[in-house]
């Protein structure tokens, strides 16, 4: 007859255990000998069910042994060869006792034996009162912890078994009929993470561990998944654990910033143009001595980054910090900066480059924004939540998980390329150096942009909002031409899923909000009004304008619920040699980005049938 696991678990607990130890120093004066008389081995009882002894003082009753046991020999209830003295668990997590031989005939051979060294090895009888499920072994095999477990005897024995079999048993054929367990076995309860038990406390064992390694592996925490697995810890516990290091891990990534310690002053004065003008020629002493600062700087950026530069990596103060321009005025010292030669600063502000991205990208001004990351980054939300019930007098409050995932940005780099003149290299102007920066941003710019809306998340490239798992999307009955009642179910779809419309706006291109202006809300009513509203807006809400979009789409949603990454600083590269016939240099820019949404469900997409 076939046994499976879960019908070993209660012939395991039921029957009397074996364990073989070994014997040690004897006193033949006194005719007493220390042993040592069990472990936290691990044992084969049964195929695929393995058992271990927990050796924890709370799990060991020592009542029996430390109340005169018998020594016995081969566990023969009727071959008394001595008393236990007294048993102990010692520092090394073994069980230990000192044992005393009688002086019966029996007992003097036995002895005899002893001291000659004939018999050594010892095994300890035992039952199990409470288990629990610690882990499943990669070859299948369930590794059972007897947390609750109390000696007999302890016996000389002549022919110890294998060492993971026990002595006196061996592995049973699964063919064989196994023995039936005791008529009258002591009350057995099975406890599951230490509370109260369970209607099938094996299966629910199995499945917590099962659910534990699943997450582990999932959110690549393997090793700790294990652990807590094995220790019999709770899936809530495992899952605080993971929230617990997800941040601690995010609190050493997120930085505001990563200065390198420029004042405002040198802010101001840091020059794209004489940095490229020295990239262009290298071998130009003078170029690079105009440009010492800015190499300097960047060779303190590059210094800050955790991987290494592709290129001169902007310092992130630059990146942040507007660009002064127009009129130049003196500070006399006292009231500003000082200095031989006095100082200037301007009385506008041209836009930081960070701010030249936001001007031509919607992806930038509608996403949240995270700059100045120096890892992978992990955002916590939650998947799912308890629930409110109604409870009766003294009855038990329902447990529920409140389950989470992790959005990960994880850095992809983005670069565009811009033509600049030598002669305008030559220039000094501060329009110049911001009609340079902006060239640099345009491109960037207006990638990042497409693939906040339409990124496919494969290779290099990040996921796009049309893209993401889980965003309500559908079909116009007629392409190009959406009805009002069909813009409404935009804002109807992410509302049914629970998700908040505050705040929320429409996405359109320039042809489609041509085509909004022109077609009434309800062409047989006498109303003049249109689908596009006063105010820019559409169904009460705002509604902006981007080319990035293709022919007949429209996005609407909780835009604070999609993040931008932006790592480190802006890295430049340069090429003197494409076009030096035509006498442009080619300026290649590199960004690394990121796109997520936390809640995909705070988003509608709405196309063409055919798209």
């Amino acid at each position: 007859m076939n046994m499976n696991k879960e019908d070993m678990l209660p012939r395991a607990l039921a029957e009397m255990g074996h364990r073989q130890m070994t014997l040690a120093n004897v006193d033949a004066e006194k005719r007493t000998a220390e042993l040592s008389f069990s472990s936290e081995i691990e044992v084969t009882r049964f195929p695929g069910f393995i058992e271990v002894l927990s050796h924890d003082e709370s799990a060991i009753d020592l009542t029996r042994l430390n109340s005169g046991a018998n020594v016995l020999f081969n566990h023969g209830m009727d071959k008394v060869v001595g008393v236990v003295e007294n048993a102990r668990i010692g520092e090394d997590r073994k069980g230990r006792a000192v044992v005393r031989f009688g002086k019966s005939d029996f007992a003097n051979q036995i002895w005899k034996d002893v001291q000659d060294g004939i018999l050594r090895n010892v095994s300890v009888g035992y039952r199990i009162n409470e288990m629990k499920l610690s882990r499943t072994r990669d070859d299948g095999a369930d590794v059972y912890v007897a947390t609750k477990w109390e000696p007999h005897e302890i016996s000389i024995v002549s022919v110890p078994a294998d060492h993971t079999v026990g002595i006196d048993r061996s592995i049973p054929d699964a063919t064989q009929t196994p023995p039936s367990p005791p008529s009258n076995p002591p009350k057995i309860t099975i406890m599951k993470d230490n509370t109260t038990p369970a209607a099938d406390p094996v299966a629910l064992d199995r499945e917590r561990t099962r659910s534990i390694l699943a997450i582990g592996k999932e959110f690549k925490a393997e090793a700790a998944a294990a652990e807590f697995a094995s220790e019999g810890r709770s899936v809530d516990e495992f899952r605080a654990h993971l929230l617990a290091e997800v941040k601690t891990r995010n609190q050493k990534v997120v930085e505001a910033s990563k200065p390198i310690g420029l004042s405002e002053r040198e802010i101001q004065n840091f020059s794209f143009v004489k940095l490229l003008r020295s990239m262009s020629k290298p071998g130009d002493a003078s170029f690079r001595e105009e440009a010492r600062f800015e190499l300097e700087a960047c060779e303190a950026a590059a210094s800050k980054s955790d991987r290494s530069s592709r290129g001169i990596a902007i310092p992130v103060e630059v990146m942040n910090t507007p660009l002064y321009r127009g009129d130049i005025v003196s500070i006399k010292s006292g009231t500003g900066y000082t200095g031989t030669g006095g100082a200037t600063v301007a009385t506008t502000l041209a836009p930081s480059f960070i701010e030249m991205l936001r001007k031509k990208t919607l992806a930038m001004q509608l996403a949240t924004q995270l700059g100045g990351l120096v890892g992978n980054l992990d955002i916590v939300k939650q998947t799912a939540g308890t629930t409110g019930y109604w409870i009766g007098e003294d009855a038990a409050a329902q447990t529920e998980d409140v389950d989470f995932d992790l959005v990960s940005l994880r850095s992809k780099t983005v670069a565009s390329k811009a033509e600049i003149t030598r002669k305008m290299l030559m220039q000094s102007s501060i329009d110049v150096e911001a009609l340079v920066r902006a060239d640099l941003a345009k491109g960037i710019a207006e990638e990042i942009d497409r693939a906040f809306f339409y990124g496919s998340g494969s290779g290099a490239e990040p996921k796009g909002i049309k893209n993401q798992t889980g965003v309500n999307t559908f079909d116009w009955a007629t392409a190009n031409s959406p009805l009002f009642a069909e813009l409404v179910r935009l804002e109807t779809e992410i509302a049914n899923d629970n998700a908040s419309t505050e705040g929320a706006s429409y996405v359109v291109n320039t042809a489609l909000r041509g085509y909004l202006k022109t077609t009434k809300k309800f062409a047989t009513s006498g109303s003049d009004a249109t689908l596009w509203e006063p105010g820019n807006t559409l169904n009460g809400y705002a509604a902006l304008v981007s080319n990035q979009l293709a022919a007949g789409d429209v996005f609407y949603g909780d835009w604070s619920q999609a993040i931008v990454g932006m790592w480190g600083s802006l890295e430049l590269s340069l090429d003197p040699y494409t076009h030096s016939d035509k006498g442009r240099l080619r300026v290649v820019a590199m960004q690394d980005v990121d796109v997520v949404v936390r809640h995909a469900e705070s988003f509608c997409y709405a196309k063409n049938a055919s798209a």
